[in-house]
């Protein structure tokens, strides 16, 4: 087998002579100069454009997110409540009951129209409860609400006790009003005959310690009123029972008159500071 001539194309074929005028042979035309460093400078341009708007969006939507979260943010949500300017410390002395009470009384007088008869704790969050229809009820922070004034309240003698010489009757406030409302430690206490004089002094503090009692509309507070049993053939000496009681709530200088019958016997006439329900402080 013969190789083939120049002549002849690479199929083996030969070479027709037309073919040189009907496909002369083709010359590329040079790069003009500087064609690729135009090239590469409008890449470069619209990778930088590119860049540019991607960055944008990126900020664009940074800046919707932010805006939103605010939007959504409840107003207010970092503003601390501080407790009422009426809230102050008080520390407890020794708890006391029985006969043996009587030796730590401190006298409380009856409020005046310029001082009062305001007795404050310190303030702690009330806990929650059950309302009356079973449902678990959030509890309300004391701070939130407003000292019950006596416009707001009904005041009435509850149960009691007795043993060993000692009477104990409890005493409520009861929140008639349409507004939460929260009480705070003593009340000032009188006995009154039938005329509305007062027998022997206002009732004394039982030192123990308190905290706000949160009222809703409905609820009660309670503390206990503590005396000495009437002794029959003793030289017990004893006080006109009363008819009426008044009352100064904590941090008010009006006060309620209500019906009871407390009678003061050996000088013991205590109260103990406002808690939660109505059977007394400490609960029983």
């Amino acid at each position: 087998m013969t190789g083939l001539s120049d002549d002849d194309d690479r199929g083996g074929r030969p070479l027709d002579p037309l073919d040189a005028l009907l496909r002369p042979a083709v010359e590329f035309l040079p790069v003009p100069p500087g064609s690729f460093q135009r090239i590469r400078r409008t890449a470069a341009r619209r990778r930088r454009a590119k860049a540019a708007v991607s960055g944008g969006l990126a900020v664009v939507v940074v800046a919707g997110s932010l805006y939103l979260a605010g939007a959504f943010t409840a107003p207010g949500a970092t503003v601390v409540v501080t407790p009422p300017a009426s809230s102050g410390h008080y520390a407890p002395g020794p708890s006391s009951s029985g006969p043996a009470a009587s030796a730590s009384r401190t006298p409380v007088p009856a409020p005046s129209a310029t001082t009062g008869s305001a007795q404050t704790g310190t303030a702690r969050p009330s806990t929650g409860g059950r309302g009356t229809t079973g449902a678990v009820v959030p509890p309300v922070d004391p701070a939130s609400t407003p000292m019950c004034a006596t416009s707001q309240l009904t005041a009435s003698l509850g149960g009691g006790d007795a043993g060993a010489g000692n009477v104990y009757r409890y005493l409520l406030l009861t929140n008639h009003s349409r507004t939460t409302c929260h009480l705070t430690g003593f009340p000032g206490l009188s006995m009154l005959d039938a005329n509305g004089t007062q027998i022997g002094v206002p009732a004394t503090q039982e030192r123990i310690g308190y905290s706000p009692v949160v009222l809703r509309p409905g609820e009660s507070a309670s503390d206990t009123i503590h005396t000495a049993n009437r002794q029959t053939n003793s030289s017990t000496e004893c006080l006109p029972t009363s008819v009426r009681l008044r009352i100064y709530p904590p941090g008010n200088k009006a006060s309620l008159l209500f019906p009871g019958q407390v009678t003061d016997c050996d000088d013991l006439f205590t109260v103990t500071p406002f808690t939660a329900g109505s059977t007394g402080n400490p609960p029983s």
